[in-house]
């Protein structure tokens, strides 16, 4: 018989492996990607007040704060331009929120006691539901407040700084109060200064010093609402 050639076998194919796949490059630690402008100014102003409050105004500085939320200090100075700056945005949306809540509480009630004791507890409220807030707003001093729309009264209401917009819608429903005859006739802005000094003493204190062995704090509240409504009432009425 003749003889078979032998049968060729198929060559072995080795195929060549994909390529890796390739992903985007992580970021620098600590930084965070772009593209989230309105985010970040929220990110910034809450990091800011945080450390204002934990470490003092005067010493945060404005490369801490960008380390803080993952940017460089030249990315800070994209949204805010200075320490400054950070902080007068803090404190005008305190003032705009104790402006809202003023004219919340006043509404279309009447000008009587009941309302004069609703915005005296709104204030000391507002100030202890938010102590870090009332506590960079009104108890560190800032360049805002030296400026000539936080010192004319005489400035019509929209030309006002927002501190002062807050203090005039005070001072209106004490004028309210004191032509309908609620409260003794007396000068309206000495009033109106007289009860937010006496709200601010006792607000600051318990914000400052929680440690001192203070009496029952809705006593003092209490306490100090009716004892300026009792010196402020007509005691004709």
């Amino acid at each position: 018989m003749p003889s078979r050639e032998p049968m060729a076998l198929p060559r072995a194919t080795t195929k060549k492996p994909p390529p890796p796949r390739r992903h985007p490059a992580p970021a620098p630690r600590g930084r965070k990607p772009r593209g989230l402008g309105h985010e970040r100014h929220g990110e910034i102003l809450a990091a800011a007040k945080a450390l204002f409050v934990s470490e003092g105004y005067e010493t945060v500085t404005t490369r801490k704060l960008a380390e803080q939320v993952g940017l460089s200090q030249t990315g800070l100075y994209v949204y805010f331009k200075s320490k400054e700056e950070i902080l007068e945005a803090l404190c005008t949306a305190t003032f705009k929120e104790l402006s809202r809540r003023f004219c919340q509480t006043v509404g279309d009630s009447p000008p009587d006691l009941g309302l004069l004791r609703r915005l005296i507890g709104g204030y000391m409220a507002f100030a202890l539901e938010n102590p870090d807030e009332y506590q960079l707003t009104f108890m560190v001093s800032h360049a805002m407040l030296k400026s000539p729309q936080h010192k004319d009264l005489s400035q019509p209401f929209s030309e006002q700084a927002p501190g002062l917009q807050a203090f005039t819608l005070f001072r209106e429903q004490v004028a309210r109060m004191v032509q309908a005859g609620a409260m003794r006739r007396m000068d309206v802005t000495v009033a109106t200064q007289t009860i937010w000094a006496a709200c601010h003493g006792l607000v600051a204190l318990l914000i400052a010093r929680p440690e001192f062995p203070w009496a029952d704090r809705k006593q003092l509240l209490d306490t100090m609402v009716e004892t300026l409504v009792r010196g402020l009432e007509n005691p004709r009425r």
